[in-house]
């Protein structure tokens, strides 16, 4: 199983609890394609969260802004 358990490795960038041995490599997968889902819905969410905070900002300091968030 290790093979299977691989890609959810990567994806969590820590190595698995003993008890994931139990899973099968269909559930390993679909729980790296949720986690992966999460993410980059986790992503989105943050980019607009940052973009419409960024209206409470003078439009002639967001260059500034955001230069200095790094963004």
């Amino acid at each position: 199983m290790p093979d299977a358990a691989a890609p959810l490795i990567r994806t969590l960038g820590a190595p698995l609890p003993d008890e994931f041995d139990r899973l099968s490599a269909a559930d390993l997968a679909q729980l790296d394609r949720l986690l992966r889902a999460a993410q980059t819905a986790r992503g989105q969410r943050l980019g607009a969260a940052v973009e419409s905070s960024l209206q409470l900002i003078p439009r002639l300091m967001r260059p500034t802004v955001k230069k200095a968030l790094g963004l």
